[in-house]
């Protein structure tokens, strides 16, 4: 069946086709003849012929042959230009496409022909610069409009694409183009423009992934960040670029530096869900995690940063503070030690160094460094007032209770210039001038303990009976 299918077949075939090619070889001779007569009309309608089916090289043969003949039109120019696009001579067509444009400068129609070519030739420049020439005659084409915002968005070149998206969205919203428009706003900075055509490509276009990441991203330059981290949670890690990520984190500092700080860890936390090695955000989630009291994170991330820079003080510093907050003295000591040998200038590491020592029962050592605290606050004690309140107590009541009284008392008259009112202090400071045989002092300052105490007090009792003792007749006794 199939054999005998093929033998009527073929035969027809070379009918048609031998048909076909009389056809066009008396079609030329007529379009010959037309042109002998001048009859050009007549001969580029039998070009347009050959030209819609394809036939570009008898067409251009044909064309040529009546521009050979003198004769100028901007018909024919089109037409050899079309031939010639067809026939993928790009610079003749353009040539012949110039040549109309003299002829009528305002055809937009051969300007969009040109622009197309030059676009398809990835000349973006010249075919930007012929849809300029369109928009000069027409500012509201939507094509060039169009095709002009598109060529500056393939470019990258953002803030034009916007300019132009936004342009042509007052005529038109098609082939989508609020996506786009969106794209382009984001990455022009223009982010309440790109937050509203975000919304509208939701709505209209079907880009879901994308708009979630622009609004995401737009959400948060615009302060929305309970909305935009919900968008984030919709964008998967792994379509998230270096870009990407380098908006998240400019969202978690700014979160932080208007002191949103869960919300901006949530931001780091994003990013290290991308990619868990990515050391730029150590430090802000190690610090915040300190701040927010998650202290064993922060200890983790502080690792972490310092396996980069393992000579950076703040780190090693706050890491102590961490392990200080979870009561682990030890730990504490340690790394503040380790922190005071790189910078051996901050207050703050030697207060807490002392009260390690402190708190592990090491008086000696603590006293010693509170000491060296005490040279750098002196210069400066409205700046280190309860640093330098803190260590002359101590150091009044380790001396007063090592039975040193002559060194107690210095310590413990300082402590009391910061704070007079200080019961403890002052109760030492009246005994330690009882003992040194000081009895003016030790009276005033005994006076000073039965304005401060509870008549019940084991302090006021004591003064009381010590003020007795040296004669003086305190107004009201003890109660028991």
């Amino acid at each position: 069946m199939k054999e005998q299918m093929k033998k009527i077949f073929v035969p027809i075939l070379l009918f048609f086709l031998f048909f076909g090619q009389m056809y066009a070889q008396d079609k030329v001779k007529e379009a010959d003849s037309a042109i002998k007569k001048k009859d050009f009309t007549a001969a580029m309608q039998i070009a347009k012929e050959f030209l819609d089916i394809d036939s570009a090289n008898t067409a251009l043969r044909i064309l040529i042959n009546i521009e050979t003949n003198n004769f100028v039109s901007k018909g024919l120019y089109v037409m050899i230009g079309d031939s010639y696009a067809k026939l993928k001579v790009i610079e003749l067509a353009l040539l012949n496409y110039a040549k109309a444009e003299e002829l009528d400068s305002l055809d937009k129609e051969i300007k969009f022909k040109a622009a197309e070519l030059l676009y398809k030739d990835e000349r973006y420049t010249d075919a930007v610069n012929k849809y300029f020439a369109i928009l000069a005659i027409d500012s509201a084409d939507t094509k060039a409009l169009y095709n002009t915002a598109n060529i500056f968005y393939l470019a990258k070149m953002y803030p034009d694409a916007a300019l132009f998206f936004d342009k042509y969205l007052v005529y038109e919203q098609l082939n989508g183009s609020y996506w786009r428009a969106a794209k382009s706003n984001l990455e022009s900075k223009n982010y309440q423009k790109a937050y509203d055509y975000a919304f509208l490509a939701a709505e209209k276009e079907k880009n879901a992934k994308e708009i979630d990441k622009i609004i995401a991203v737009s959400a948060a330059w615009l302060g929305k960040y309970d909305e935009s981290l919900s968008y984030y949670g919709k964008v998967e890690d792994s379509t998230l670029s270096k870009s990407d990520i380098k908006d998240l984190i400019n969202a978690g500092r700014t979160c932080r530096s208007i002191r949103k700080d869960s919300l901006a860890l949530i931001y780091f936390n994003k990013v290290l869900s991308v990619d868990s090695t990515y050391k730029d955000v150590f430090w802000d989630v190690a610090t915040l995690n300190y701040t927010l009291g998650n202290y064993d994170t922060a200890i983790e991330f502080f690792d972490k940063f310092l396996a980069e820079k393992p000579d950076f003080e703040p780190a090693i510093r706050f890491k102590a503070f961490a392990f200080l907050q979870k009561k682990d003295y030890n730990k504490t000591r340690e790394y503040l030690l380790e922190a005071i040998a790189l910078n051996d200038t901050l207050v703050d590491s030697y207060f807490w160094l002392a009260q390690s020592y402190k708190a592990l029962d090491s008086l000696g050592r603590s006293a010693d460094v509170m000491e060296k605290m005490i040279k750098f606050c002196e210069g400066n004690p409205g700046l280190y007032e309860k640093q330098l309140y803190d260590a002359y107590g101590f150091l009044g009541q380790t001396s007063f209770e090592k039975k040193n009284y002559g060194a107690s008392i210095p310590y413990l008259l300082k402590a009391l210039s910061f704070k007079s009112d200080n019961l403890n202090f002052t109760f030492m400071l009246a005994n330690a001038y009882n003992v040194m045989k000081d009895t003016d002092n030790a009276k005033r300052y005994f006076y000073k303990v039965l304005n401060l105490a509870s008549d019940r007090s084991m302090e006021y009792e004591n003064a009381y009976k010590n003020l007795r003792a040296m004669g003086e007749l305190p107004p009201k006794p003890p109660r028991k």
